[in-house]
């Protein structure tokens, strides 16, 4: 890769009908690549999910528009409050389901307990937008505090089915870089042609099986065939960004090993600095990070924080149900939540501080980024007014700065959800049980 001719790659690029990702060079540290080449910045989105309850108290602001006093719990965000709304009082209200397994259908809005005795699902508002802003390296990035699906994941594929999360932060790092050495290059090149070789031996199966069933089950392997046909389509456009290696950038400025071993706000960190990268470099323009677990882990800050608040050491299971709900204000669990809240809101405010320091074509990276972060409880098993906060996005025509309010059960979350797609550039006119976008929270 030369660096007197940057434009090399999309011409290379064109064939495929489609602008795929440049890399990224040493020179543009605190730019987009749009920004250097003088070209539009794509969008990106990033959704983050708070585990269990919030300190309904402290998260709630008072009042509501563009006047509103800022919420305790989000002190840390207030140097960006004109980059971030909450809002209050969105829900799913079709989908709606109870106990700890909303991770399932926050980004989904589909009830998951339709089918007694199973869990179905829908595709996911982020796997939405990952099929409209690509095509980069990798499609999306799905991160976690654990390695795993079920409740670890936020994201479904559009068959309903768990994308695996990835916590690790080094495997997180080396699914988003092509490998630095030619020989391993090579090796993974050997791979995805192999891969596309089965997958056109599997197309070919089906399609002959396919003519010997009869109506619905040939719709269902049209699904089938059409998400088939997505994995092949990523595994061309990633055969052709690996054909670049890896883009240039200072790699001893990437962390990849806590300092603390069972800190929460670390994890968090690494996780969005990973993000940061990922957006940066434009190897992907779509992540979303479950923060916690509903039930655990039990991370060393919550002993701080019940220390502080004089509450009773309890699990993070136990945190949830004893901090939220209506148990008082000065109750110390719902005080030793509270500084949970406000750590995740400190962690946003940092994502939001890298993401401003990056110039972009117009504006800031954080201008040309959306950030969802919120939960799906106000209180353990309470699935109603999910607390919510929509962040960055000015340059895609997002107007912040206020806190909007809904009477309970009237505006579904679905209706957000779509709101974002749109404004992403995303060619969609519903998800789930939308009605139709959010106007107060568009220029």
């Amino acid at each position: 890769m030369k660096r007197d001719h940057p434009l090399n790659r999309r011409t290379v690029l064109g064939g495929f009908g489609a602008t795929l990702a440049l890399p990224f060079l040493e020179s543009l540290r605190k730019k987009t690549l749009a920004a250097e080449l003088k070209g539009k910045d794509p969008s990106r989105f990033a959704c983050f999910y708070i585990p269990g309850a919030i300190s309904q108290y402290n998260w709630f602001p008072k009042d509501t528009g563009s006047d509103y006093t800022i919420a305790r719990s989000h002190k840390p965000l207030e140097p960006h409050r004109d980059h971030f709304s909450v809002l209050t009082g969105l829900s799913h209200i079709e989908g709606r389901i109870s106990g700890h397994v909303h991770p399932y259908s926050w980004l989904t809005g589909h009830n998951i307990n339709l089918i007694p005795g199973t869990k179905t699902n829908t595709i996911s508002v982020d796997q939405v937008a990952a099929k409209h802003l690509g095509p980069t390296y990798l499609n999306s990035l799905v991160m976690s505090w654990t390695n795993g699906v079920g409740t670890t994941t936020l994201s479904r594929n559009s068959l309903g089915v768990d994308i695996p999360a990835t916590a690790d932060y080094r495997k997180v790092f080396e699914r988003l870089f092509p490998p630095a050495d030619r020989a391993e290059i090579k090796k993974k090149q050997t791979r995805l042609a192999l891969n596309r070789s089965i997958l056109d031996s599997a197309m070919e199966g089906i399609k002959d099986i396919k003519r010997k069933l009869g109506r619905i089950d040939q719709e269902r392997i049209d699904q089938y065939l059409h998400s088939v046909r997505d994995v092949e389509k990523r595994l061309i456009q990633t055969e052709a960004i690996l054909e670049e290696g890896r883009p240039k950038f200072n790699e001893s400025e990437v962390r990849l090993e806590r300092e603390v071993k069972n800190s929460f706000q670390e994890h968090v960190e690494l996780m969005t600095d990973l993000i940061v990268l990922a957006f940066q470099t434009d190897m992907t323009r779509v992540a979303t990070q479950c923060l916690g677990g509903e039930a655990g882990p039990n991370y060393d800050d919550y002993k701080v924080w019940a220390n502080k608040a004089g509450a009773r050491l309890r699990g993070t299971h136990d945190v949830h149900h004893k901090g939220g709900g209506n148990r008082g204000a000065d109750n110390p669990d719902v005080i030793a939540l509270s500084y949970r809240d406000e750590m995740l809101c400190a962690c946003m405010a940092r994502f939001m501080d890298k993401l401003k320091g990056i110039r972009a074509s117009e504006g800031t990276l954080l201008d040309h980024t959306a950030i969802l972060f919120g939960g799906a409880q106000t209180a353990s098993h309470v699935g109603t007014s999910f607390p919510t906060i929509l962040a960055g996005g000015k340059a895609l025509g997002f107007k912040h700065g206020q806190h909007v309010k809904w009477p309970k059960d009237k505006r579904p979350m679905s209706d957000l959800y779509l709101t974002i797609l749109q404004q992403l550039g995303c060619p969609v006119n519903s998800f789930k049980e939308s009605a139709g976008p959010i106007e107060d929270l568009l220029v």
